[in-house]
């Protein structure tokens, strides 16, 4: 009634339980929370949550029918009487840990504490210096531009690929407890619709409404995709625009807008063949495609390479782990003491935090150095999946402001630049063949398929001259040099004996 009513801020979760605590052989069980008054606009999608309050039964018992039924089972709910959040967000941790975090800003050895955070992320693994400085580029992030217009997107996104049992799958867990807004999913078991949006009807007023999926959740966190190989094409197109972009166009049921999906994506991929093939590109043994590729700034191969020396440290890394619970040198100080071996999830977490607040400027001389270095990498003739675009002069960029940040520091600086095209070079370097392998295409063939052409028109012979073949393979396209070039190729692994 008109000037006889009160009205109050309400909010309406849905509460779903933690993968941990689902009972055995059950699915995850949700639950409707009402908020009113200062309760409300605490907790956001997306993040973890403890709620305490009072469970009692629905007042609206609805209408018809519906009111029929109330008499024998009644709706009930969950009213909040307080919400608090399990991970603080940055600036919050940031907040609490103010003093330690004054000491790392006045510590005289920032190398060593550089390290030392490197060496706090997941400290159970063994090893992965360089991909654990990556990860904590991008927990970092670069700084944002924006006004004018003019939008660039500020997240770092890093793509593993390589062998299985190389420790893909358990990096990600790991940014993703770390993060405070983080969502961890598998290729397999997402949609294009579970990754964007939906449309479903609201079970109070019937309206058609959206429902953010995983990429929306993770608005300014961290998207974690297992198995990302093992999406369907037609979902994995709907990655293309949230990773420039950030945002996620809908159109459907009436429903036409934009949502923010500003996130970082941290991905990780198994070879279809089972092992890595040196012989063949990264876009034909992940089965992904180029234009999805190019839009990650780190492609990171791990390979599981034989080592008598690495394997026995790795060997007697996971041993501790198991014996002791924690990684060596775990305890050797407190979690937070910066004479310690490592820092904590929460130190990590405050760190980062502080950091963010900085934005760091790209002066002359750095603007410089990044031109020489973009023009460098063009005018080397790498192989074809290597490809140098724009795209990667931005990934430039936004590395050497994460390491800016991570030195406190407001200006990008020579030396930050060069750790970032060292960081660049170390993925890039992952993805090169050994020498002597399988090089450039000819004449629509490569070696390997050259090689394969000699092999059927050689047939069941034993002895084979080139001239008993130059001929024919001149007829199918190949020119003299690629047939030269391949026959080089196959003498020096042995292959062919001249």
């Amino acid at each position: 009634q008109y000037r006889a009513s009160k009205f109050v801020r309400f909010q309406e979760l849905r509460v779903q339980e933690l993968p941990g605590d689902v009972p055995k052989g059950a699915i995850p069980r949700s639950i409707r929370v009402v908020c009113e008054g200062v309760q409300t606009r605490i907790a956001t999608p997306g993040q973890t949550v403890r709620i305490i309050g009072a469970y009692c039964p629905d007042p609206s018992t609805g209408a018809g029918h519906e009111a029929f039924r109330a008499s024998t089972m009644i709706k009930t709910q969950f009213r909040a009487i307080k919400v608090m959040l399990e991970k603080r967000s940055y600036e919050e941790a940031a907040d609490d840990l103010g003093d330690r975090i004054a000491e790392v800003r006045e510590f005289p050895d920032r190398e060593a504490i550089i390290d030392k955070l490197i060496r706090s992320i997941a400290p159970e693994i063994f090893g992965m210096e360089d991909v654990k400085k990556a990860l904590l580029c991008l927990l970092v992030g670069g700084s944002s531009i924006g006004g004018n217009g003019i939008n660039i997107r500020s997240d770092i996104n890093i793509l593993f690929m390589g062998d299985p049992g190389v420790a893909k799958s358990q990096l990600l867990k790991w940014i993703a407890g770390v993060a405070p807004r983080s969502v961890f999913t598998t290729g397999k078991g997402s949609s294009g619709v579970g990754l964007t949006a939906a449309v479903a009807r609201d079970a109070n007023t019937g309206e058609t409404v959206l429902e953010g999926g995983a990429l929306v959740l993770a608005d300014h966190g961290i998207c974690c995709i297992d198995e990302f190989d093992k999406m369907d094409e037609t979902d994995r197109t709907s990655l293309h625009e949230v990773m420039e972009q950030q945002s996620v166009s809908i159109a459907k049921a009436g429903i036409i807008t934009t949502l923010n999906a500003r996130t970082s994506i941290l991905a990780a991929s198994n070879p279809k063949f089972g092992r890595w093939r040196r012989n063949a590109t990264p876009s034909e043994n992940v089965n992904l495609p180029p234009a999805l590729l190019s839009r990650f700034d780190l492609l990171w191969l791990l390979l599981d390479v034989p080592d008598r020396e690495k394997d026995s440290m790795l060997s007697k890394h996971v041993t501790h782990v198991h014996v002791h619970g924690v990684a060596p040198g775990r305890f050797t100080g407190a979690s937070n003491d910066l004479t310690g071996e490592y820092l904590s999830k929460d130190f990590l977490r405050a760190f980062v935090g502080e950091v963010k607040r900085i934005n760091p400027l790209i002066d002359q001389n750095a603007a410089k150095i990044i031109t020489e270095i973009y023009c460098e990498m063009r005018s080397q003739r790498q192989r074809q999946t290597n490809v140098v675009t724009a795209r990667t002069l931005m990934s430039l960029i936004r590395l050497s402001q994460a390491l800016a940040r991570i030195r406190f520091s407001v200006r990008v600086q020579e030396q930050d630049v060069r750790e970032a095209a060292r960081l660049l070079d170390c993925s890039k370097a992952s993805l090169q063949e050994p020498e002597d392998h399988t090089a450039n295409r000819g004449i629509g063939a490569t070696d390997a398929g050259i090689f394969t052409l000699i092999k059927e028109a050689a047939g069941s012979k034993s002895r084979l001259s080139v001239d008993d073949i130059r001929s024919t393979l001149m007829t199918k396209g190949v020119a003299e040099a690629a047939l030269q070039k391949c026959l080089k190729t196959y003498t020096d692994l042995g292959v062919w004996v001249a």
